[in-house]
């Protein structure tokens, strides 16, 4: 059996004989691993306190900054508008609605290529690539692309797939009858906000309550809306219009400027017993679906907004109050003086010489001369409060925007033929609706509305 032999040695190196193979330890290789991973411990122990150090300065210092530009990312604000109200004649048929479309909006920061994006768009909407090359180079987090988009213009888009081009719902009015009592209903802008008519003078009712809505974006920068209170939606508004009847009208005023070549038109249809507009059309007329491609011209409501002399239509005035004074009859009969008279030393020509006439025979005849000398019986205060009494001068408080009060100078203000001149239907301004109401007032047994 070998002996076993311990030699000493230099060097820290301990030499093992046992007869077998020998072997050589380092002592100090062991020391050195274990200063390697405590190095390597301290390490990480300094790197983890940094990292923890930071989140915690980022959570207690930076949090609301850092959560604010999260938001910027994933939130978009929008402003929406709810459903505007519909607008129907008395029997309940519609004359204008909102539908849901779809607009296309963009994230400028998420696009790659943006005038690659500008050209594709341009492509398929026919907006010059210079506009959106513009609207997508801009620093908002929000642009939009394209409003109100038809269908197949949605679907265009959306086969683009381009990255940070979404979509959002919102509404468009549109007005089924086209042209159709456009007057009266108005036209809304791309907004849906009221820019004529009904749709103008009852905005604030028919359009709801505006407010803004946040849309998120989920792990594929997808967007959807991300919760709201519930929107105010716009009232519905009931006309006392009458569709078939409006449309008759329209269809005889188009004949009737056909036939004259007049330059413009209106007729009005009321109920005498209860005021009540059954039927307004003016010509030119324009297509409310697309308001803007009409000149100012024809959106105008010449029903209330346009001035005239009423000629001898007013004689019908100069009756009534002459009547409701007492100081004429029907039966009455005036010398018409063969067609002229003066008045405060100037001559009135009829249109036609008349000689006697019946009261009820001068409003038959048209008579000027007849007029004048009805109304001088009747003086010049108590025409002037007659004429006021029937609604002239002033508006009629109609739903509509842009009436006249037309045009009647103070009694005051009249001369010494004015008299004469009234009397006849001149030196005085009126809208057509105000004359329908005084008729209507006669009608009615005195009641104007």
């Amino acid at each position: 059996m070998p002996e076993n032999r311990v030699h000493a040695a230099t060097g820290g190196r301990i030499a093992v004989n046992s007869g077998r193979k020998r072997k050589t330890v380092d002592s100090n290789s062991g020391r050195k691993a274990v200063g390697r991973m405590l190095i390597v411990a301290c390490l990480a122990l300094l790197w983890m306190t940094a990292v923890f150090g930071r989140l915690g300065y980022l959570q207690l210092f930076l949090h609301r900054e850092y959560l604010a530009r999260a938001q910027r990312q994933q939130q978009r604000v929008i402003e929406i508008t709810p459903k505007r109200g519909a607008i129907y004649d008395r029997n309940m048929h519609p004359l204008a609605m909102s539908i849901p479309v779809d607009s296309a909006f963009a994230v400028p920061s998420e696009l790659g290529d943006q005038q690659m994006a500008a050209q594709l768009l341009s492509g398929v909407l026919g907006t010059p690539r210079e506009v959106l090359e513009a609207r997508l180079a801009s620093s908002h987090s929000f642009v939009w692309i394209a409003r109100k988009l038809p269908p197949d213009k949605k679907e265009a888009v959306e086969a683009l797939n381009l990255r940070g081009v979404y979509f959002q719902k919102e509404n468009q009015r549109i007005y089924p009858k086209r042209d159709l009592a456009s007057h009266v209903l108005g036209f809304v802008d791309l907004d849906e906000k009221g820019l004529g008519g009904i749709e103008y003078e009852l905005d604030g009712k028919i359009r709801g309550k505006s407010e803004k809505i946040i849309v998120m974006a989920d792990a594929r920068q997808r967007w959807f809306d991300g919760g709201e209170a519930q929107r105010e939606r716009g009232v519905n508004v009931v006309l006392t219009l009458d569709e078939k009847i409006q449309y008759i009208a329209e269809r005889e005023l188009a004949a009737a400027i056909a036939k004259t070549h007049a330059m413009a038109g209106t007729v009005l249809v009321m109920n005498p017993n209860t005021g009540e507009i059954l039927a307004l059309a003016n010509w030119p007329k324009f297509n409310p679906n697309a308001a803007n491609d009409s000149p100012a011209e024809a959106r105008m409501n010449r029903a209330v907004a346009a001035l005239y002399e009423p000629g001898s239509t007013f004689k019908l005035i100069t009756l009534a109050a002459a009547f409701d004074q007492g100081v004429t009859r029907p039966e009455e009969i005036f010398d018409c003086e063969n067609g002229a008279v003066y008045v405060a030393g100037h001559r009135i020509r009829d249109h036609k010489p008349f000689g006697l006439l019946r009261v009820a025979d001068i409003l038959a005849q048209s008579s000027d001369v007849g007029a004048i000398k009805i109304a001088l019986r009747l003086g010049a205060p108590k025409f002037y409060d007659y004429i006021r009494a029937f609604g002239f001068g002033q508006q009629t408080g109609v739903d509509m925007p842009g009436e006249s009060k037309g045009l009647l100078r103070r009694l005051e203000n009249w001369s010494a033929i004015s008299i004469g001149s009234i009397s006849m239907g001149q030196e005085v301004g009126v809208t057509p609706l105000q004359l329908i109401g005084a008729v209507s007032a006669i009608a009615n047994g005195g009641m104007l509305y």
